[in-house]
């Protein structure tokens, strides 16, 4: 597995979305404590104590059904939303390939009673707005018979 920077695993997992069009890409995002920590998994209080000398960072996998295309990055909590901005926009680019979703009937009868609703709250609006407006144009033409 290769440890890149976050620059460079951005650009490699655009090229792994690239290659896998009709395929998928597996990614994995894990809390990760250090070298030191992680060896001393077995024996908790050494490694909450190698855990608590360092900063909690983040550590991102990134793997496709293809030969060599594991590539993995540790991002540090500081840089933790800007990262994870740039790797939903990468994501949500990739994702032009997925099916729509199968609505039940109950589902549909929400959505067309929803749209009544809003509709007649619209048209209730748009009523008074009307009667205002023909207030108005009755009383300037009341004006201008006199």
């Amino acid at each position: 597995m290769v440890l890149l920077q976050e620059s460079d695993f951005l650009t490699r997992l655009t090229e792994l979305y690239d290659l896998n069009r009709s395929g998928t890409v597996f990614l994995t995002l894990k809390r990760f404590a250090g070298r030191l920590a992680s060896l001393r998994r077995r024996k908790p209080k050494l490694q909450e104590e190698a855990a608590n000398k360092e900063e909690p960072r983040c550590l991102v996998r990134a793997c496709s059904n293809r030969p060599r295309s594991k590539m993995s990055c540790v991002i540090e909590a500081k840089d933790l939303v800007r990262f994870q901005i740039a790797l939903g926009n990468i994501m949500r680019q990739q994702m032009d390939g997925l099916k729509t979703r199968e609505r039940s009937k109950e589902e549909r009868q929400k959505e067309r009673e929803e749209k009544r609703k809003a509709k007649a709250a619209s048209g209730v609006k748009k009523d008074s707005e009307e009667k205002k407006d023909v207030k108005a144009k009755s009383k300037s033409k009341k004006g201008k018979k006199k």
